[in-house]
């Protein structure tokens, strides 16, 4: 008699080991791609680029690589460029760039509103910082000829501090520019403070120009640095630029006139405050009879840069001394 072995309690044993079996590499093979899942993140996490930010036109910019050749269009982001420490970076600015000296020997690409676009594609650039001013159909261009542009148009002194932090970092200057920040921001605080302490305030017109009479109103760096070093500019009614008339002058008496003066203000550069004091009708002043005309470079006071800090110490100390 042929006796058959009944295999069937192997088989299913069969069945279990293959099952765990599977299930093994399965989880062995899920483990490895998961680990490279999540060394992917972490490596573009710490990788230095690309970097990207979001400019002051909502525009995403994004640098593939720490840029070594830079253009800037404005004046104002070329003292922020230097400020950060990126001098042998720029390899072109405009014509009005003459802050700090070495801004004057870039090579130049014409004026803040006449950018030449064969000048700047000439010089091979990287990036591209621009500002408000800027031709629209300049910066456009430039953008679809592949070259990455950073749009700035700041608009008060904090906009100007996050201005210096986008741009440092993605210049690869994050820990200059957080400390350039810090140090201005501190800087502003301690005048201001010193300013509330202060029980009177003296009141203040800032003069761009005196034919006709321009004044700056609210919403400009102006009057920000009179509010913050303790005096009460005189024309915040008024928004912006704007003239004013002798009439307006004369019905507001500040006591303390600031007047622009430098790049743009004729060949003497105390020209304005040479027309208030020489004008009969403006004679009886308090800020002319009290001799309180403070004279500030307009290439400063204009720029939306770090020296308007510079500035406001300077206007503080005759202000809060008043």
């Amino acid at each position: 008699m042929i006796l058959v072995k009944d295999y069937s309690e192997y088989s299913e044993l069969y069945r279990v080991l293959v099952f765990f079996g599977v299930l093994f590499l399965l989880i062995s093979i899920s483990g490895i791609f998961g680990n490279l899942a999540w060394a992917a993140p972490l490596e573009q996490e710490n990788s230095t680029y690309p970097r990207t930010v979001t400019d002051d036109q909502d525009k995403v910019v994004t640098l593939l690589k720490e840029p070594h050749r830079i253009i800037s269009l404005a004046p104002s982001n070329t003292e922020i460029l230097f400020s950060l420490g990126l001098d042998d970076n720029i390899v072109g600015d405009t014509d009005y760039c003459n802050y700090p000296e070495d801004a004057i020997g870039k090579s130049k690409i014409g004026g803040f509103s006449t950018v030449s676009i064969e000048k700047v594609m000439a010089l091979k650039p990287d990036l591209v910082i621009a500002a408000n001013g800027n031709n629209p159909d300049t910066i456009t261009r430039i953008r679809d000829l592949g070259v990455p542009v950073y749009y700035s148009q700041a608009g008060n002194m904090d906009n100007i501090l996050t201005t210096i932090e986008k741009i440092g970092y993605i210049t690869g200057r994050s820990d200059t520019a957080e400390g350039l920040s810090k140090d201005l921001n501190t800087r502003a605080e301690k005048i201001e403070e010193k300013s509330k302490e202060k029980i009177t305030h003296p009141t203040v017109a800032h003069v761009i120009w005196y034919d006709p009479i321009y004044v700056s109103g609210k919403n400009t760096f102006q009057d920000e640095l009179i509010n913050l070093a303790g005096g009460v500019n005189v024309f915040d009614k008024k928004d912006g630029h704007q003239i004013a008339s002798v009439e307006e002058l004369l019905s507001s008496n500040p006591d303390i006139i600031l007047v622009n003066s430098g790049s743009g203000m004729g060949s003497n550069g105390s020209e304005i405050a040479d027309y208030f004091k020489s004008d009969n009708r403006l004679s009886g002043l308090k800020a002319i009879k009290n001799n309180n005309i403070i004279i500030v470079d307009s290439d400063t006071a204009d720029r939306a840069g770090p020296r308007l800090w510079d500035l406001l110490e300077k206007i503080a100390q005759e202000i809060q001394s008043f």
